[in-house]
């Protein structure tokens, strides 16, 4: 019998939440030219639900970065590719499985790196009666979790659950205002001898990592990062910039792209959207030059 494969995400708490997987969703559907199915785990049905191909209520949620330490108990499908609800597609995501044929049970993109480095999300010295089962640092991006319906990947999950118990004990990195995902999964991966396969820009990149840095276009399929002189098929936002203009003109273009509007509808929803951008940011500088005056006239 073949294996069943498909993308899920998940949404919980927030109506914001589930307004960026039915984003996330609608962008994977217009590029792809042969969707899988695509799941969502939630802690309620509402409108937007009813988008996906499946919809699995999760139970006891947290609305935290913890409810992805339970995806592994509600996986839709026999290989599942768990994507963040704050992505935003430019391409056929249809091609990310592939990279993963060859490689763990549990696998994401990241590195894996020596007991003495000090750039994972976690430091071999902080472990504590852990540091005799771990033989490598990891630092990982938790963006993309590629998660096979197997023993091994359980374990990841079981193992997760474990470490957040604890989580303050072993010094993990990262800003979280609650604990974070990646350090205790990056932990795991270490633990149950998991790797990850490194990071290909073009699968995802993080749109913090590079703001104001790329070029954004739904209507030319183009998500591309200047630096590096590369494109990317999947943006990660991140929540915080969800909520500023610049995606909301990803999704106003995405929008009439889907409803098949004219070229020139299009340009006159970026245009539209420019301008208020540079609005904004013409307030914004407004506001720090009058900042800095008073704190000059201040001190003088």
């Amino acid at each position: 019998m073949d294996k069943t494969i498909g993308f899920f995400t998940v949404a919980t708490g927030d109506e914001h939440y589930y307004r960026l997987a039915q984003n996330l969703l609608r962008s994977y559907r217009y590029f792809s030219k042969q969707p899988l199915p695509f799941a969502l785990l939630a802690d309620r049905k509402n409108a937007y639900t009813q988008e996906f191909d499946d919809v699995i209520i999760m139970e006891n949620t947290t609305n935290s970065y913890l409810d992805k330490l339970s995806l592994y108990d509600y996986l839709p499908y026999d290989i599942s590719v768990f994507i963040d609800a704050d992505c935003l597609a430019y391409g056929d995501l249809n091609e990310i499985p592939g990279l993963f044929e060859q490689a763990d049970d549990f696998c994401c993109f990241g590195r894996v790196l020596p007991l003495d480095d000090k750039t994972g999300w976690f430091n071999y010295e902080d472990l504590g009666d852990l540091q005799s089962r771990v033989h490598y640092c990891v630092g990982l991006h938790g963006g993309i979790y590629y998660i096979r319906r197997t023993e091994k990947s359980a374990a990841v999950f079981e193992t997760a659950k474990e470490i957040a118990k604890n989580y303050h004990r072993y010094n993990f990195k990262g800003k979280f205002s609650t604990p974070g995902d990646e350090p205790i999964i990056a932990l795991s991966m270490a633990l149950n001898e998991c790797r990850p396969i490194p990071h290909d820009t073009r699968s995802i990149c993080c749109y913090w990592e590079h703001e104001n840095r790329m070029d954004l276009s739904m209507e030319k399929r183009k998500a591309w990062i200047r630096a590096q002189q590369k494109e990317t098929i999947l943006v990660h936002w991140g929540t915080r910039f969800t909520r500023q203009l610049l995606y909301k003109k990803q999704l106003a273009a995405l929008e009439l792209l889907r409803c098949k509007e004219s070229a020139a509808k299009i340009w006159l929803s970026n245009v539209n959207y420019d301008a208020r951008i540079l609005a904004a940011q013409a307030g914004h500088f407004a506001v720090r030059v009058k900042n800095k005056l008073k704190r000059m006239l201040h001190i003088a």
